[in-house]
């Protein structure tokens, strides 16, 4: 554990259960908040910056499944672990393939309720850690590619006006104009009447490097 406690939200609209994720946990060391039903969660989620939530499946009103498909839409990181007091298989699958990293089983196990919130957390801190590299490869990228474009741009306008002194130099020679040019890609042997006739040429000829 770090310094900063770790924080999770627990919802459950029975307060029993609340009361006893919530001792479980605290015992371990994580800063606990409680839920009683799916609008509080949504609330309180964003509100206290949970990492981590336990989420019971079913809720009158709004189900646990209904937050989870919120929480999932909205592409904000949290771990859900769903909460059930029966292995449901088809819904707990539905569940996972809907975004829930893990499920949690009534009656707990206290070590499994703490082991499995553990896990939660360090994914989430790996997804942190994706996330920040992601935006910094991404910033690199992007500036990169605008350099390189800034530069390209610059370069044919180079080589633009002096294919264009070129060919006309090679026009005064009596002669010598299909000579000078001959050596030149095909793509190059004609006078170019804008840089970007130019640039399209140059950059047929880059294709088929």
């Amino acid at each position: 554990m770090t310094e900063e406690q770790e924080k999770v939200l627990v919802v459950d609209d029975e307060e029993s259960v609340r009361n006893l994720l919530k001792r479980i946990l605290e015992k371990a060391g994580y800063q606990v908040f409680t839920a009683a039903d799916g609008k509080e969660a949504l609330y309180k989620v964003s509100l206290q910056d949970a990492k981590v939530v336990l989420l019971d499946m079913k809720m009158p009103a709004m189900s646990g499944m209904e937050v989870l498909r919120q929480l999932t839409a909205e592409s904000l990181g949290y771990c859900v672990i769903m909460v059930t007091a029966v292995t449901d298989l088809e819904t707990v699958v539905g569940a996972m393939k809907m975004g829930a990293y893990d499920y949690i089983t009534k009656p707990f196990d206290p070590d499994e309720v703490k082991q499995k919130v553990q896990k939660a957390i360090q994914k989430w801190h790996r997804l942190l850690q994706e996330k920040h590299r992601y935006l910094e490869l991404s910033r690199n990228v992007t500036e990169q590619t605008e350099r390189m474009q800034a530069q390209f741009t610059e370069l044919v306008q180079s080589l633009a006006r002096e294919h264009k002194l070129l060919c006309e130099l090679a026009a005064r020679q009596p002669g010598g104009e299909r000579l000078a040019l001959s050596k030149l890609p095909r793509e190059l042997q004609e006078p170019m009447s804008s840089v970007e006739e130019f640039r399209d040429a140059l950059l047929r000829i880059l294709r088929r490097a």
